[in-house]
């Protein structure tokens, strides 16, 4: 405990620097310090490096097994294209490292409860991303749902839709021949592990699995709408849907979950999750990355609204207002290796829960192209 935690980041892409002033004050809380940088895409790097500039001792790596034989951390954060996680989160628990992987985990439930093995074999800690649970907002709608509040649960509808990430605004001067695991194209690329059922959908099931349990069928419909992305000067081919709508049934409830890469909306914001129950319908509501509100609505009495955001204002000053779920997971997982105790929420026994789910949903989609 007494020694620094030495911390490698294995992807330096959009969201590495998003959360890198974030993640450096958690790091600051429990001793840490960032000691490497690992990216096949040198630009990408050297752009990290730049935000790390009073930071001497990082050390750069274009490959994982160079960064691991260096000896030079003790945990890494995999931020990687979804389609590498398995082999780099393996790869670094058989260097002896503690790891925390963005979502999600690996392919396959088989592959995410390996690496959960592996790690407790290792005595390594493992995390995963999302840990929805470990918002307040869904901690608390939770609550409710167990306690009986909304009564027997009927349906659930969720909605996880958002722009295509080609118009995030920190890839505005990114350039056209950009290496394609650092550039948004991977996102469109289903061998890549791309598309919005393993990087947006994942968000509500993981919550839905964590409340209700495995889900026990499925019927989803995909679509690609747009085949052919025009960009500046070039076309590029999707391979992956960019739109994704399902009804899946849980042993208590049946939920349907949209989720695409099309646009925001002020109405059914990114996140939003309304339960309806025999005495009272709930409503999550994401305003920003910060702050989310539950609306609670029973049949009977006056409904009420409660605020809850990820972080107090303490927090707020310290960790900001980007990505605040991923730096809430990333914080878990810190704490988690600081005190030598398991992770909470963000499991590798959850994420197994949750890509088996993905996996089924895949198994009952059909229509795949427009």
């Amino acid at each position: 405990m007494n020694d620094p935690l030495r911390v490698g980041l294995v992807g330096c892409g959009v969201i590495t620097q998003r959360t890198l002033p974030g993640l450096s004050t958690i790091l600051t809380e429990h001793s840490g310090t960032i000691t490497a940088l690992c990216d096949p895409y040198q630009p990408a790097m050297d752009q990290v490096a730049s935000m790390l500039a009073g930071n001497s001792e990082v050390a750069c790596f274009t490959a994982l097994d160079a960064l691991i034989d260096a000896a030079c951390c003790d945990a890494v954060l995999i931020a990687s294209p979804i389609g590498m996680h398995f082999g780099q989160v393996q790869a670094a628990l058989q260097g002896g490292l503690h790891v925390y992987s963005h979502k999600t985990l690996a392919a396959t439930r088989a592959e995410c409860e390996a690496l959960g093995q592996l790690a407790n074999s290792a005595e390594r800690c493992l995390a995963a991303s999302p840990g929805q649970i470990l918002l307040p907002a869904y901690r608390r709608a939770a609550k409710l749902v167990h306690e009986g509040a909304l009564g027997a649960v009927v349906t659930i509808d969720a909605a996880a839709e958002a722009a295509a990430h080609r118009f995030e605004a920190e890839r505005a001067n990114e350039l056209p021949n950009t290496n394609e695991n650092y550039s948004w194209e991977w996102y469109h690329n289903k061998q890549a592990g791309g598309g919005p059922l393993d990087d947006m959908f994942v968000y509500p099931l993981a919550f839905l699995t964590e409340v209700f349990g495995e889900v026990v069928d499925a019927k989803v419909f995909a679509q690609l709408t747009v085949p052919h992305i025009a960009w500046r000067d070039r076309i590029v081919k999707a391979t992956a849907p960019d739109s994704y709508c399902g009804v899946l049934r849980f042993s208590d409830a049946v939920a349907t979950i949209r989720s695409s890469f099309s646009s925001n909306t002020q109405f059914v914001p990114w996140g939003t999750i309304i339960i309806r129950g025999t005495k009272a319908a709930l409503e999550i509501i994401k305003h920003n990355d910060l702050d989310y509100s539950l609306f609670i609505t029973p049949n009977e009495g006056q409904p009420w609204q409660e605020h809850l955001p990820v972080f107090n204002e303490a927090d707020r000053d310290a960790l900001g207002t980007k990505e605040c779920h991923v730096l809430t997971d990333i914080r878990e997982f810190i704490t988690a290796t600081r005190l030598r105790r398991e992770v909470t929420g963000a499991t590798a026994m959850n994420a197994a829960r949750v890509v088996g789910a993905l996996r089924m949903i895949e198994q009952h989609t059909t229509g795949e192209e427009s």
